[in-house]
């Protein structure tokens, strides 16, 4: 029988197969790689949500950045 740490720990070693790349108008881009194309889009509708506006960008330390403003957000499958 599995327990839910055995679950997890097979949740956590399956391949990453999706890439969600945003784009941002200043060209930098971040990247989401994900486990299934399901995810990947979950992610994207949650990043798609912000294209057009103009948000603030956080530096490691929490404190904030720069206005940022998403421009593109892609799928694709990472070979």
């Amino acid at each position: 029988m599995f327990t839910a740490l055995d679950r997890l720990a097979a949740a956590r070693t399956a391949p990453l197969t999706h890439r969600v790349t945003t784009t941002y108008a200043d060209g930098a881009t971040r990247t989401h790689d994900t486990r299934s194309a399901a995810t990947a889009e979950v992610f994207a509708v949650g990043e798609r949500r912000k294209i057009g506006r103009d948000l603030i960008s956080r530096n490691a330390d929490l404190t904030a950045g720069p206005v940022v403003r998403v421009v593109s957000v892609e799928i694709a499958e990472i070979a």
